[in-house]
């Protein structure tokens, strides 16, 4: 329960998995409107907090969920009355507990970050009635604060009227009052330093779509310093309606956005943010994610939680997917031996995560259901992954299947030689290993790989008769030659 919304994640929790998301939604109810110019929640938001939460509670259950959990943030902890909301929560069967500002700071980097950042990264979560600034280390938070600053909070207790045009010196009014709030995370940002920047929250969501229309890409994963100063320039020249009308601004969002972008600008310049990611993830993912740490899921891995829990959500088998990951990474470590290819670890861990999402699009329809796996998994939003990593990951499944396009093809994108060559060799040997498992019964059970300069020899080794895997490996070796330049020859025999 935040200031602006109320929002619901239902989630099924797998077995060695953090859990996967089947439903989403979110009801705007301002409760922080009324908090912020008369310090309480009156009477009509309260009921429409009531309306919501016993909705939410409803579909839930209706869902199967066995246990409901509430948060609710900063609005909440300022609000004189905050005992009648806890009342009204309670009243739809439902324990509220109000989180103080480290601690919303800590779920939003779990829901953001996961149990683990690789590099030190910055995280800026710009909410309605509160900022949370956050600097992650690997599994330390170094930094956690919760300032006063939110979208909610500076359109409608700031003073400035931002229902009309606002003129240059009131925006500047905005940043100054973002920079008084922001001094001790400033000098603590600077101290600790940082390699990586993610924003997350509706504010920066909506900005990042923003700038990827303007930008002319569409891509709303990131933005720049200098493409949000632009970008609030021309926010700032139009009244509310005349905001609406910019491409992916929500019409919803038109009367707070001047205030929150402010804020978004003064911070990256006060943290020498040039470029900030941005995800769609937040706190009601870090309820999630400490609600399994809570029940002894904290060593498992967010990145494998997240291809496994993607796997059984869309009924793939399991068996079947954890003998193709098994070959699939025999043959890219046999090939790594035989200088085939490079051995690096990060293509083999993408490899890896492919084969476990391989099969997911036959949850469409088994008819082109590489394609299927495809859209699935480049939408799938898998907590521990970057797009980048998540359009790898769907390439590989998409060519596993299909014709193997040359390293030149429009459907690469803006990659590099390097990336789009790495990515048909992986999708190569998942199609060698998907082949391998076409029984279903895991029968082949050691995989010798051998190379010289004009072939790549294959030996299969099982205790039962493989013949028709052989036969059907063999007809791959087309396409082997068109990805690895090489025959291939595949030899088998017992154990």
């Amino acid at each position: 329960m935040g200031t602006n919304s109320v929002h619901m994640l239902v989630v099924r929790f797998y077995e060695g998995t953090y859990g996967t998301a089947v439903y989403r939604d979110k009801e705007a109810v301002r409760i922080g409107r009324c908090v912020f110019t008369e310090g309480r929640i009156d009477t009509e938001t309260l009921e429409r907090t009531r309306l919501v939460v016993s909705k939410f509670r409803n579909a839930a259950e209706s869902m199967g969920a066995t246990a409901i959990e509430a948060y609710a943030t900063c609005a909440a902890r300022e609000a004189s009355n905050r005992d009648e909301l806890v009342a009204v929560v309670k009243g739809c069967g439902i324990d509220l507990r109000i989180v103080p500002g480290p601690e919303e700071a800590r779920l939003t980097r779990l829901g953001v970050l996961g149990a683990r950042a690789d590099v030190r990264t910055l995280l800026i979560d710009i909410g309605g009635g509160s900022t949370e600034v956050v600097i992650a280390d690997g599994e330390e938070d170094l930094y956690l604060d919760s300032m006063k600053l939110g979208a909610v909070r500076m359109a409608f207790a700031s003073g400035v009227d931002q229902s009309a045009k606002v003129p240059f010196e009131k925006y500047d009014e905005l940043r100054r009052m973002a920079d008084m709030q922001s001094y001790r995370s400033a000098g603590r940002v600077r101290e600790l330093g940082f390699r990586r920047a993610v924003g997350s929250s509706g504010t920066l969501v909506a900005i990042a779509e923003m700038c990827g229309a303007r930008r002319g890409d569409g891509d709303g994963s990131y933005f720049m310093h200098y493409e949000l100063s632009a970008l609030m320039r021309d926010l700032c020249s139009a009244d509310v309606e005349g905001r609406k009308r910019f491409p992916r601004m929500g019409p919803a969002r038109a009367d707070i956005v001047i205030g929150g972008g402010a804020v978004a600008d003064e911070l990256m310049n006060l943290f020498g943010v040039d470029r900030l990611e941005v995800s769609p993830n937040g706190l009601r993912e870090g309820m999630q994610m400490d609600w399994a740490f809570r029940r002894g899921g904290r060593d498992i891995d967010i990145r494998r939680s997240s291809a496994v829990a993607l796997a059984a959500r869309c009924g793939v088998d399991r068996k079947h997917y954890e003998t193709v990951e098994r070959y699939a990474m025999e043959l890219y470590d046999g090939f790594g031996v035989a200088d085939v290819i490079p051995h690096t670890d990060g293509w083999r861990e993408l490899l890896g995560f492919a084969a476990v999402v391989h099969d997911v699009g036959e949850f469409i329809s088994f008819d082109r259901s590489n394609i299927h796996a495809y859209t699935i998994i480049v939408n799938s939003s898998m907590a521990g992954f970057d797009m980048e990593e998540l359009t790898d990951i769907a390439l590989i499944a998409r060519f596993q299947h299909d014709t193997m396009p040359k390293p030149g093809a429009a459907i690469f994108g803006p990659m590099d030689m390097a990336e789009r060559t790495a990515i048909l060799r992986c999708a190569m040997l998942l199609r060698l290993a998907d082949i391998m498992d076409r029984g279903r019964d895991a029968s082949i059970k050691s995989i010798g790989v051998a190379a010289d300069r004009s072939a790549v020899t294959i030996d299969l080794r099982s205790d039962t008769d493989i013949s028709m895997e052989v036969w059907k490996l063999r007809t791959a070796a087309k396409q082997f030659r068109k990805v690895f330049g090489r025959d291939l020859r595949v030899v088998f025999g017992p154990i």
